[in-house]
């Protein structure tokens, strides 16, 4: 080893550089300062990257960084024994030295190329701060799906609590309510079956929920009643809208009124109506209430009506007084009395005794109590029988009675008599209206035959006008009955149907008439309403027309 580095640095038999450019100063310092200075800044890069590959331990491929100062590092060593070599010949070490600059290239230059494409695919650091900027945004966004995830489940949690405290509302208003609640499931088909029912169910019916869940009403219900409940499913199914109605059931010696309300619920998704939703009360003891109260009113209409009436039985009266002693003088007086002239007085006595018992059969079916049970009838005949049993005292009060009623009516449940009796307390508060609007003109209570016109012409208040015909819809009656009276004060309407609430002086009524009325109406499923006139007050009553139980009840 000794011999090989004497070898390298003997400098025997070669001449000096410098000697080869003549020693010339200007030469000799060119290449002196070049050589040096290339050979510090050959070493201070190899230097320089060394430091850069041990501070980026990330750095991808360092072993071609170390190639790379390694094959620098050699170079800056050629020129360094460049600068030597003009005064000492040691050309051997140089040319070793170069040999190994030479090698270490060879092997940085094969190893390049092959590196070359994988070294253009790394990124740049625009292509990194690109990355970086969307990998921020895909973690913004990701935040903020994380708290949009956050403030839903949040609200899922508080829309799931509501449910599970509105289901416990619900459940515990199902359960606890003394009203009957049931569902009735709406087959493909049309046929109707039980889905549910509450415990009031059980309790006020005395039938057990579960032994008709899955039933249809034929195979749950008494046979007496299963067709028209039937029937009623069927028409709030084709109505597509909620529908109330009553109906007497009779078990056990016992009769009970029950108002249902039937409510369809509709699949948004095929438009069908799916499941009915009813509910009944028990409105026996208010129905005998309210029947108690209605036969009171019909008892003080009654005596209200008793002046009139008496008035008009007296007519035929007279007649029968005046024929019977024209009848006796003719017998006395005459010994072959004209026997066509008896005859003729006996018929007229028939016929007045007739009119009198008219009058008595309508007093008496109007105050006789009637069945519970809703039924079938033409509405246009109770309020025929109305006007006729208020013609008399209307013509004795020179108020001329005006009626257009279409016959026949469809018909429609409930009870013709109380229908009767509302039609008779409108056509009664009608009369007061008009006498109390001549008393306000100055004029008598009875203003003279003729009367006047609901429209405002005439010489004075006097009429009174009562239609009943189908309402346009074709689902409904429609009967008005309007006055040419003193009308309806700013407010009333709101107000008038409220029990004790009243127009009149407190010696002509409570103010319960209208009321009364107006439950009947609400019982047979119908409303009442009151509105200004022409020239007074138009009540109009609406009924609906029940075409489905038309045939179990006529």
């Amino acid at each position: 080893m000794a011999d090989y580095l004497n070898f390298l640095a003997d400098p025997a038999p070669y001449m000096p550089h410098g000697l080869c450019l003549l020693w010339d100063p200007v030469l000799i310092w060119t290449h002196l300062v070049s050589d040096a200075l290339t050979a510090g800044a050959y070493y201070s890069i190899p230097l320089a990257i060394l430091v850069f590959v041990k501070r980026r331990k990330d750095l991808a491929y360092r072993w071609i960084f170390v190639l790379f100062a390694l094959f620098i590092l050699a170079c800056g060593t050629t020129h360094l024994l460049g600068a030597w070599t003009l005064w000492q010949p040691v050309y051997v070490l140089e040319g070793a030295v170069k040999a190994v600059t030479a090698a270490v290239s060879v092997v940085t230059a094969v190893v390049l190329w092959p590196l070359l494409p994988r070294a253009v695919a790394l990124p740049s650091p625009g292509q990194l701060r690109a990355a970086n900027e969307a990998l921020r945004a895909e973690v913004q966004e990701r935040k903020r799906a994380e708290h949009t995830a956050v403030e839903s489940n949040i609200a899922l949690e508080n829309a799931m609590r509501a449910l599970k405290e509105s289901e416990a509302r619900y459940a515990s208003i199902f359960n606890n309510t003394s009203d009957v609640i049931f569902t009735v499931d709406v087959l493909p088909d049309g046929t109707f079956r039980y889905g549910s029912t509450n415990p009031a169910f059980d309790r006020e019916t005395g039938i057990r929920g579960a032994d008709i869940i899955g039933k249809t009403p034929r195979e749950a219900m008494d046979p007496r009643y299963a067709d028209g409940m039937e029937a009623r499913y069927a028409a709030c199914v084709a109505a597509r809208m909620p529908t109330r109605y009553e109906e007497v059931t009779e078990k056990s010696d016992s009769v009970k009124v029950w108002q249902t309300a039937l409510v369809p619920v509709i699949d948004p998704a095929t438009g069908h109506v799916v499941q009915l939703v009813g509910t009944s009360r028990d409105m026996t003891a208010y129905r005998a209430l309210q029947e108690e109260l209605a036969q009171a009113s019909k008892l003080a209409t009654l005596g209200t009506m008793a002046a009139g009436i008496a008035h008009e039985m007296s007519q035929p009266l007279n007649a029968i007084r005046i024929t019977a002693t024209d009848c006796v003088l003719l017998l006395e007086e005459e010994e072959e009395p004209d026997m066509g002239y008896l005859r003729q007085g006996l018929v007229t006595i028939r016929d007045q005794s007739a009119r009198m018992g008219g009058i008595v059969d309508q007093m008496r079916q109007f105050g006789r109590r009637e069945s519970p049970e809703p039924s079938g009838f033409d509405p246009g005949e109770p309020v025929r029988l109305a006007a006729g049993l208020m013609a008399g005292q209307f013509t004795a009060a020179g108020i001329q009675l005006s009626t257009d009623i279409a016959h026949p009516l469809p018909p429609v449940i409930g009870h013709a008599g109380k229908l009767q009796q509302v039609i008779i307390n409108l056509l009664s508060n009608a009369r007061d209206a008009i006498e109390e609007r001549r008393r306000a003109d100055g004029g008598a209570a009875d203003g003279g035959a003729g009367g006047g016109s609901v429209s405002g012409g005439g010489a004075g208040p006097g009429l009174i006008r009562v239609t009943a015909t189908p309402a346009p819809s074709g689902r409904g009656i429609v009967i008005a009955v309007e006055d040419d009276g003193i009308g309806l004060s700013p407010g009333a309407a709101e107000r008038i149907f409220d029990p004790f609430f009243t127009t009149k002086d407190s010696d002509k009524g409570m103010g319960l008439g209208l009321s009364i009325s107006a439950s009947i109406v609400g019982a047979m499923g119908g409303r009442i309403e009151a509105m200004p006139g022409a020239s007074g007050a138009r009540f109009v009553i609406t009924l609906p027309v029940r075409q489905n139980a038309l045939g179990a009840a006529q």
